[in-house]
């Protein structure tokens, strides 16, 4: 049976999601490169283990980049109830170019805390390019709450800082999400995600199928560019398998 909550607690909540995003803008304000691929969540399973596929595509006419298609392979297995790793391959297929593995990631999240209503934890991301001493590593936070039984609110905000280059910069970006979970097989999101001259926003669908003992997970979405100097179009898609 839903929980019926009294006024004062949905008060609480919409002043603790206010502070969230006035953390979410301040962090667009700031030089960052922007990636749209997968918001994470801070929720960790003992003994859970993944495999998946997330991928990217830019459409944006005009652009030096026009066409570029990314996909990561992930690998990933829950260690406790508050620590969780994956092993990442990101691979690039550029225009009139050949379709590559550029990328290793080790990805670490943290969990602080994680309850019916909400939940809070930390992402570190390690990662090298082929063939290359230049790599980076990416921190921040992720945050997790469910208000008024059928929405959920996502928050990462992250800092990322290039390792082994002429040019080592540290660049901040944020992604929110809003989705109405009232059914697990669909749920309708809409995405936020951005950076210095760089915000993007469109609508995503979320899936989840049980199949046998394991859960097939789907995710599908567009972001439009929000600005001139914005990309303008980006498609993404994730697929996973977990057991």
């Amino acid at each position: 049976m839903p929980r019926t909550k009294n006024n004062r607690s949905v008060i609480r909540q919409a002043v603790r999601l206010k502070l969230a995003i006035l953390c979410l803008l301040y962090a667009f304000t700031v030089r960052a490169e922007l990636a749209v691929d997968e918001i994470y969540s801070p929720r960790v399973n003992a003994g859970d283990f993944e495999i998946g596929v997330v991928g990217a595509f830019l459409d944006s006419p005009g652009s030096d980049i026009d066409n570029l298609r990314a996909d990561q392979w992930e690998v990933g297995y829950g260690i406790s109830d508050r620590l969780s790793a994956e092993l990442n391959f990101n691979a690039i297929k550029s225009p009139g170019g050949a379709y590559s593995l550029e990328e290793y990631e080790i990805e670490l999240i943290g969990n602080f805390f994680q309850g019916d209503d909400a939940a809070a934890g930390m992402l570190l991301e390690l990662s090298k390019e082929r063939g290359e001493s230049a790599g980076g590593v990416t921190t921040g936070a992720l945050y997790e709450r469910q208000v008024c039984d059928h929405y959920r609110f996502l928050t990462n905000l992250l800092v990322s800082r290039s390792l082994g280059e002429d040019d080592e910069t540290l660049e901040l970006s944020g992604s929110f999400q809003a989705a109405y979970t009232q059914s697990e097989t669909f749920q309708p999101v809409l995405e936020y995600y951005g950076a210095r001259n760089n915000h993007l926003l469109g609508p995503a669908i979320l899936s989840e199928f049980r199949m046998g003992s394991g859960l097939l997970e789907l995710q599908a979405g567009v972001a439009f560019g929000l600005n001139s100097e914005s990309d303008d179009v980006i498609y993404r898609w994730e697929l996973g398998l977990e057991f």
